[in-house]
């Protein structure tokens, strides 16, 4: 926050800055910190809130829930470092896979 500061303030930005910006009360830490919780929010989707290994298990069953899953990207063990969209499509296929091999192994049918 700090070198953004410094660098709209140089005069060299005078001219594309069109009106006043929000901006800390002054370069304290405090202030600083107190700002970015007033002010800041998240860009990317949320993930990892529900990670496979601590709250689902490998086929996105919640453990401990009978009959619930989680699909979507709160069982992605790690934030990726490119758009969630993708890989959240690739869940879902994969969740539909296992329950349709769920249904198949509780109706008796034999699967490879």
């Amino acid at each position: 926050m700090r070198i953004a500061m410094d660098i709209a303030g140089q005069p060299a930005m005078q001219s594309v800055i069109s009106g006043p910006f929000v901006a800390p009360a002054s370069g304290s830490d405090e202030d600083l910190m107190d700002f970015a919780r007033r002010s800041s929010q998240t860009l990317f989707h949320p993930t990892s809130t529900c990670a496979i290994g601590s709250v689902v298990d490998s086929r996105l069953r919640v453990l401990g829930v009978e009959g619930l899953r989680v699909v979507d990207a709160s069982v992605m063990p790690s934030v990726p470092r490119g758009n969630t969209n993708a890989p959240t499509i690739m869940i879902a296929e994969r969740a539909a896979g296992l329950i349709h091999e769920d249904k198949l192994a509780a109706s008796g049918v034999v699967t490879a």
